[in-house]
């Protein structure tokens, strides 16, 4: 029996109902899913919930009521959203599941038996956001930034796993496998990484409760993310290890690419095959955050259809890289291709055989093009057809949907032009007295029907019940995606088939009205909430002389890079209008280097030059954030110009 193709998400952390973010991650893990099954293959799809650690602990506290209520309450969401979008996973795997805490414990033990775990005593800074012990470089970066209040300071036992052991050995599997990681741009930012150096990590802490035990030791809690990045092996089904695709976000890019697979080398199992980082949903500029107040539930979409959503997230996300989003965009790329596109080719043409040929479709032209009776307009639709069922197949090989989706409404839209040139309605009013319109007219409906054949196999992964209602009102029988389907090349069709009545595949969205709606939804009263915000004490009270000293400045990021051997620091050069300086920020658990460029910020333009990591920094940029979250750039007016006076 062939090994399974196995396909994981991220768990998502329990500390809110899914938005956007989360959907696009499950729904590009269910598409490639569904690929694989067409293309004859077995397939173990895995998704669920991360649960543990002090955040969850905290938030429960906050309101009352046990880590375990507050998981069972998130979750509900998450399980009863993918049901109401299909989604075709095989299991929800929780941390708190009872197989999960056996395996965690297990391979703790074996880490320990085999020496690649061991115990000390930790005193120094803990960070509470990251939710783990930071060096003091890393602490004076947070502090140079203003980003003290997040630590706090720990004397502790704990146990540390042997990272830096594993330095070379994963360096030597990042140059024999150059797949592993996917874009190759990510790739490379985690091999910088490791070649800065790795230091040995702490994996338990004594100081919270809500956790997995370490097996040997009860007063331990075992570290997050060890536990977390065990449920993939938990919920591993037998005979499917190892991963073949692990899709992530590229925020959580360093603990996949690095210590899980530092983790599964010591435990001496086979390492995942592809670790894929996807980018991020931003409105605007700004990464969606539920701190930021700009989050997008995917209820607010799933209003316009399930597969609606689905094809916008494929269609309009190219893999790895960040993508805006906007209510606007939304409609007008589903009314562009889904009711302009798709939807009225398909019900064009169903019409039009129904209208001239009853019906009944009674062959279809020579696959080769090379059968008389048929002109350079017919050879080149035959030909395209052929080119964007293996190219759009290609692309889906390679995760690349929205390639895959780019060449299949390539064709559309030249069907669209082919309608046009032949104007059927023409050749249907010559066809008695000529034979060739009737020749030449049949040609035309048989294209049509094999191009619309094919689009419903090509789109069925992404849009599955859209997909099928296509499908059957070609007046085929069975299942669009049924396994296998992809297997073959070009599909054959069996005439004379029988059309049904074209239905409707996509309502146009009347946009005016729908971005009324959430006008008037987001201006509408917010009630307060009385969740107490976790934020550090009022700092002592200064007097406006003291304040208008410090002099704040619009500026602009022009280059940005990471800062070897620094998990936190980019080193910027920012434009202040009147000269340009090298200033360091602790925000890289908040931003990429490539996102930065080109921002505004607000600098505190005269702040003493301060030495950090060998590198002179002159000036910090403001940013906001509560204890536990990752730092948020402030923005100024986008019309502001470098080296303006902010006051």
């Amino acid at each position: 029996m062939s090994k399974p193709f196995y396909i994981t998400t991220p768990i998502y952390y329990v500390n809110d109902r899914p938005h956007i973010g989360h959907t696009y991650t499950t729904v590009l893990a269910d598409v490639i899913a569904r690929f694989h099954r067409m293309m004859g293959e077995d397939v173990a799809f895995l998704t669920g919930t991360d649960e543990h650690g002090q955040k969850v602990e905290k938030a429960a506290a906050a309101r009352g009521i046990t880590p375990k209520a507050l998981a069972d309450e998130v979750v509900a969401n998450y399980t009863e959203l993918w049901k109401q979008m299909d989604m075709t996973h095989f299991r929800f795997i929780r941390t708190t599941d009872e197989d999960h805490r056996k395996v965690v414990q297990a391979r703790f033990q074996q880490l320990l038996d085999s020496g690649d775990i061991y115990k000390s005593t930790y005193k120094g800074l803990y960070s509470v956001s990251d939710e783990a012990f930071v060096t003091e470089m890393q602490a004076k970066e947070l502090q140079a930034q203003g980003l003290g209040h997040q630590l706090v300071e720990l004397e502790e036992e704990t146990y540390n796993f042997r990272l830096s052991k594993y330095e070379q050995p994963l360096l030597e599997y990042f140059a024999a496998h150059p797949e592993f990681v996917q874009p190759d741009f990510r790739f490379n930012e985690v091999k910088r990484f490791v070649e800065g150096g790795l230091q040995d990590l702490s994996i338990s802490r004594t100081s919270i409760n809500w956790g997995i035990p370490v097996p040997v030791d009860g007063k331990h809690v075992i570290y997050v993310w060890f536990d977390a990045l065990l449920n993939y092996l938990t919920g591993a089904p037998e005979g499917a290890w190892p991963p073949d695709l692990q899709l992530v976000g590229k925020d959580i890019l360093r603990f996949h690419a690095v210590y899980w697979p530092a983790f599964l080398m010591a435990m001496g199992l086979e390492l995942p095959k592809t670790i894929l980082a996807h980018g991020w949903w931003l409105m605007g500029d700004d990464k969606m955050s539920k701190s930021k107040g700009n989050v997008v539930r995917p209820d607010t979409l799933l209003k316009f259809g399930n597969d609606a959503l689905r094809f916008y997230f494929m269609r309009d996300m190219q893999v790895g890289h960040d993508r805006s989003f906007s209510f606007e965009g939304f409609m007008d790329r589903l009314n562009a291709d889904l009711a302009n596109g798709l939807g009225n080719l398909a019900a064009r043409s169903i019409a039009m055989i129904q209208k001239y040929r009853e019906g009944v479709v009674s062959g279809m032209p020579d696959p080769a093009g090379e059968a008389g009776g048929l002109d350079e307009s017919d050879k080149k639709i035959i030909a395209w057809q052929k080119s964007t069922f293996d190219n759009a197949r290609a692309f889906a090989a390679e995760n690349n949907f929205h390639g895959s989706l780019s060449v299949i409404w390539d064709l559309i839209r030249s069907l669209d032009s082919y309608i046009v040139e032949a104007s059927p309605w023409v050749l249907a009013k010559r066809e008695r007295e000529d034979p060739q319109a009737h020749e030449k007219l049949d040609v035309v409906l048989q294209l049509l029907y094999q191009s619309l054949h094919n689009i419903s196999i090509l789109v069925a992964p992404v849009m599955p019940a859209m997909a099928q209602t296509l499908w059957e009102s070609l007046g085929q029988t069975g299942r669009v995606d049924e396994p296998g389907r992809f297997a073959g090349g070009l599909p054959r069709i069996k005439t004379p088939v029988q059309v049904g009545e074209p239905k409707p595949l996509f309502i146009r969205i009347d946009k005016e009205a729908e971005m009324k709606a959430i006008e008037e939804a987001a201006s509408a009263p917010i009630e307060a909430v009385s969740t107490p915000l976790d934020v550090p004490e009022l700092r002592p009270i200064i007097d406006y002389d003291t304040f208008a000293q410090t002099d704040l400045r619009v500026g602009q990021i022009l280059t940005a890079e990471a800062v070897p051997k620094s998990k936190k620091l980019i080193k910027m050069t920012v434009d202040l209008g009147f000269e340009q300086r090298t200033i360091l920020g602790g925000i890289a658990t908040g931003y990429s280097p490539e996102e930065l460029i080109g921002r505004k910020v607000v600098v505190v333009a005269n702040l003493a030059p301060r030495a950090l990591m060998g590198i002179e920094s002159h000036g910090m940029l403001l940013a906001a954030s509560d204890n536990a979250s990752k730092p948020y750039l402030i923005a100024p007016p986008e019309d502001a110009k470098p080296g303006f006076i902010v006051k």
